[in-house]
């Protein structure tokens, strides 16, 4: 388990059962329908305070998970803006899916790719994955862009993938391959 990764203006940290309660940052934006609309459980909604405890103990406890907290300095404190995370990791094919959230007044800042990119070069150099992959709905032009801004390409499209506003939609996949890797060539 990560327990401190250090970028320029954020670090992530483990995340903690601690970080959820009925004051926090973390369970305000879990509940926000703005930040979580583009999220596949998103059905789930509202979400408890015991079922997101539940979801962060579960994380933290699967070895296949890493799953981390973005956390913005703040003079002596330090604000949690967010979450990162890779995994399921499938160790035979060294592949994994990264999903990040950040909160509303976060973005647009530059928070979100810097953490994808702390956790790319975790991932590539330190868990020596060949791949990260990412999905995205279409109309989720924001999380398309920060996966962009990180090296992601668009490597295809699921055709009508998530229910979303009452219809189906499409979903971007997106991927990139370690650069530390030989790619085959076929």
């Amino acid at each position: 388990m990560i327990s401190f990764l250090k970028g320029e203006r954020i670090y992530l940290r483990e995340i903690r059962p601690s970080d959820v309660s009925e004051t926090s940052n973390y369970y305000r934006w879990m509940n926000d329908p703005e930040v979580t609309r583009y999220f596949e459980y998103t059905g789930l909604f509202p979400v408890s305070v015991e079922q997101l405890i539940e979801r962060v103990t579960n994380s933290i406890k699967n070895p296949d998970i890493v799953p981390l907290a973005i956390m913005l300095p703040d003079g002596e404190e330090s604000v949690h803006i967010g979450t990162v995370r890779i995994g399921p990791i499938n160790w035979l094919h060294r592949f994994s899916e990264i999903m990040i959230t950040v909160d509303r007044p976060y973005w647009g800042k530059g928070y979100g790719t810097e953490a994808v990119n702390l956790m790319r070069d975790y991932a590539f150099n330190k868990l020596n994955l060949h791949k990260l992959t990412a999905h995205a709905y279409v109309a989720n032009k924001a999380s398309v862009r920060v996966l962009e801004k990180a090296g992601f390409i668009i490597e295809g499209i699921h055709k009508n993938q998530f229910l979303f506003n009452g219809e189906y939609t499409d979903a971007f996949v997106l991927g990139i391959i370690n650069p530390n890797h030989v790619a085959r060539k076929e």
